[in-house]
C-alpha cells in the first residue's frame, strides 16, 4: 500500500509492474469513500531495474485520511493495481492506521482457565 500526502507539491511513488511498459501509462485513482474516480493522468513513467517510478501533482489535492484504489494501464492492459492511503503524518516508518486506538497488554500472565 502506498502512503501519500494531501499536498500541492509533486509526489513520487514506485511500483513493480507486471511487465515493462513500452509507452505512456494511464494512472486512475478511485476514492473508496465516494466510490468514484477522482484523478486520472497520463505519464511517461521511468522504468529501471524492474521498478516503475511515477511522479504527479494531484489536483485537486487528495483528501486527508481517505483510501484510494488505483490502477496503472496501457490501453486496456493492466500493468498494476494497488491501494493508497492519504495522511499528513511525516514519520512514515512509525506510521500506523490504528494510532492510539489499540492498547497492547504488557502483562506476562499466560494462565488460562479450563472448565
Amino acid at each position: 500500500m502506498l502512503i501519500l500526502s494531501n499536498t500541492t507539491e509533486e509526489q513520487t511513488f514506485t511500483i513493480i509492474p507486471r511487465y515493462e511498459p513500452t509507452e505512456d501509462v494511464t494512472i486512475t485513482f478511485v476514492s473508496e469513500t465516494e466510490n468514484k474516480q477522482t484523478h486520472q493522468f497520463v505519464y511517461s513513467a521511468t522504468y529501471l531495474n524492474g521498478y516503475l517510478s511515477i511522479s504527479n501533482i494531484f489536483s485537486p489535492v487528495l483528501k486527508l485520511n481517505n483510501f484510494y484504489t488505483f490502477k496503472v494501464t496501457i490501453g486496456d492492459a493492466l500493468l498494476y493495481r494497488g491501494k493508497a492511503f492519504v495522511t499528513d503524518q511525516t514519520n512514515l516508518p512509525k506510521f500506523t492506521l490504528n494510532d492510539n486506538k489499540f492498547v497492547s497488554y504488557e502483562g506476562n500472565n499466560n494462565e488460562f482457565l479450563t472448565i
